[in-house]
């Protein structure tokens, strides 16, 4: 009986559950069978916006929605460590060079509160370890609660005007490139808000990036 005990603690201790499946693995955060129902997409932009590419490493199904809702929803931090290695992955094969500051699209501080921490930015640290990009995270804040993009039929209406440059930071990023991270890419009207909010101060080195492009 002792001995079942034991073994079963050093389970605990050496071996973790795969985050998806639940699959006993004994190192990472999902398990290989699932890492393999990941859909990567293509490197090409699968949207333009006034000249700004907008990408998205996988497909929202499975695996990458199960992982998503689990960090935003269930409080699995853990999660956020695959999140940041596929968006790397996918990063690296758009094999972009420049030296561009992460920036991500803000909860209004009321969400954060709630939650308790960013979703997106727990992603975005785990993608800077891996790509040594610097965050920023003040240079774009959330002016007005918004609902839920994923709840309502006219995004674009919903997320207008929800966004502002921090105007005080500028001249430190003026001749920046950006690397805007998101989660999910739907109709693109979140990216598309905050693209808006940077052009009127003439930036237009901006590269949009996402997890995962819905189907719907």
């Amino acid at each position: 009986m002792f001995k079942k005990l034991y073994n079963s603690f050093l389970d605990l201790i050496y071996l973790n559950k795969c985050a998806v499946c639940n699959k006993t693995i004994k190192a990472g955060v999902i398990c290989q069978s699932c890492a393999k129902k990941i859909s990567f997409l293509s490197t090409y932009p699968h949207k333009i916006y006034k000249k700004i590419p907008i990408f998205s490493a996988t497909l929202y199904d499975d695996v990458v929605k199960d992982l998503i809702h689990k960090l935003k929803f269930q409080h699995k931090k853990q999660t956020s460590i695959i999140l940041g290695k596929i968006l790397f992955e996918y990063f690296e094969k758009l094999n972009l060079k420049d030296d561009f500051i992460i920036i991500y699209p803000p909860s209004f501080f009321t969400k954060s509160l709630q939650r308790g921490y960013s979703h997106i930015e727990q992603i975005c640290r785990e993608f800077s370890k891996l790509s040594g990009l610097k965050i920023e995270k003040n240079l774009i804040k959330k002016i007005k609660y918004t609902k839920p993009q994923y709840k309502v039929k006219d995004k674009r209406k919903n997320i207008k005007d929800s966004f502002k440059v921090d105007k005080n930071l500028l001249q430190n990023y003026q001749n920046k490139k950006l690397l805007l991270i998101d989660d999910i890419t739907t109709t693109g009207a979140t990216f598309e808000e905050i693209i808006n909010c940077f052009l009127e101060f003439n930036f237009k080195n901006i590269i949009c990036l996402s997890i995962a492009k819905s189907k719907k």
